[in-house]
């Protein structure tokens, strides 16, 4: 997947932006707070109609405006085009999203069609943070190879919402509200242990990806490792996964009346990631951090790479700031072939790594949210 051209109108500090991006390597330079990130965030936002930076659409909008608009052309395999259009207003708060002039029905149905990986200082918390940043890095991968995954995951949430709603119900016999939710558990078991069976087989693929990319970014000093952590033991993949599921859901009925919240199930796992033996969230260094989270969102490009027709668009937002110039090295070789790829820095060090001769690269100079050819630099 190339990204051809990229319009931006009113997000943060951009008024109009418009963008000819060429089909290898687009350096972005300027300094924090220049609007680099917001190039990458646009990106990433009509890929997958979401940002990488924030949950709110609000909180985006350039000062004193009501609304932005941001537009990309692409080239898919085979020389396809397509166009998609994501636009954004207050009142009333409306997100539309448009593929090829036509308008969605959903924003879940751009999910897989425009493969992204993104990596920035916002990801960190994949690998110091809590189970969940660990479960949404797991279910956005599967999500953009496997669409059914993805309708399993809405439906989940959805009845577990429902689940939830129920218990935290006050004024209510127990045995009144197990009547109810039974009804429900079954569907909701079965959801989750098709879930469960795909994160299972999902970290069994992914972690040779993620190891092969830990050698490439710091050779044989570290021996990384994935586990899932279930919180409830049951092989998904058996014939009596759903009669057991739902065994250990009555088994923990009034527990769970009692906390008003469900206490197993996909939503409470996690993705264990292990640094010579050891958690990392317990005993890694932060330079050691930065390593691994390199080294998964590169397994995450190229486990993409390999399931899907089209190849991801790599958003590299000021990785290497904290990285020594042999890591730096490393994994620009890393990224270099792998496609398209967008990299901010503010660091004008990081120009001699690229060729300004190669026409399938170009470096631009942003500066307070207005792109322009880059200056000779010093």
């Amino acid at each position: 997947m190339i990204l051809n051209r990229l319009r931006i109108s009113q997000l943060r500090n951009h008024g109009h932006t418009d963008i000819t991006c060429p089909d290898g390597t687009l350096l972005l330079l300027g300094e924090n707070g220049a609007g680099k990130t917001t190039v990458l965030e646009a990106i990433a936002m009509l890929c997958t109609s979401r940002s990488f930076v924030t949950r709110q659409d609000k909180g985006i909008l350039q000062a004193n405006t009501d609304f932005f608009r941001l537009e990309g052309s692409f080239t898919a395999a085979g020389g396809t085009k397509r166009e998609v259009t994501l636009a954004y207003s207050i009142d009333p708060a409306k997100k539309q999203i448009e593929l090829d002039h036509s308008p969605l029905n959903s924003a879940s149905d751009l999910i897989g069609q425009f493969p992204v990986v993104a990596l920035s200082p916002q990801h960190r918390p994949i690998t110091a943070g809590g189970p969940g940043e660990r479960r949404s890095f797991i279910d956005f991968i599967i999500s953009q190879v496997h669409h059914a995954y993805l309708m399993d995951l809405i439906d989940y949430r959805r009845t577990l919402r429902q689940r939830n709603a129920l218990l935290s119900e006050s004024g209510r016999s127990p045995d009144d509200i197990r009547h109810t939710i039974e009804a429900w558990d079954q569907s909701l078991a079965a959801t989750a242990i098709r879930i469960l069976n795909r994160r299972v087989r999902f970290i069994d693929e992914f972690t040779p990806y993620f190891q092969d990319a830990m050698h490439g970014v710091i050779g044989d000093r570290e021996i990384v490792a994935l586990t899932y952590r279930s919180s409830v033991e049951i092989d998904p993949a058996a014939e009596d996964a759903v009669p057991r599921y739902l065994e250990a859901l009555r088994k923990r009925f009034m527990q769970d009346v009692r906390r008003g919240t469900t206490s197993l199930g996909p939503h409470r796992d996690d993705m264990e990631i292990l640094l010579n033996g050891l958690d990392v969230r317990a005993q890694a260094s932060q330079g050691q951090h930065k390593s691994v989270l390199i080294s998964l969102k590169l397994g995450e490009y190229r486990f993409l790479d390999s399931h899907l027709d089209e190849a991801p668009i790599l958003l590299l937002d000021d990785v290497f700031s904290e990285l020594d110039d042999d890591r730096l090295e490393r994994v620009l070789k890393l990224v270099q072939g792998l496609g398209q790829t967008f990299i901010t820095t503010a660091n004008t060090n990081t120009l001699r790594f690229f060729s300004r001769d190669d026409s399938d690269n170009l470096t631009l100079r942003i500066d307070e949210g207005v792109v322009s050819d880059l200056a000779e630099v010093a």
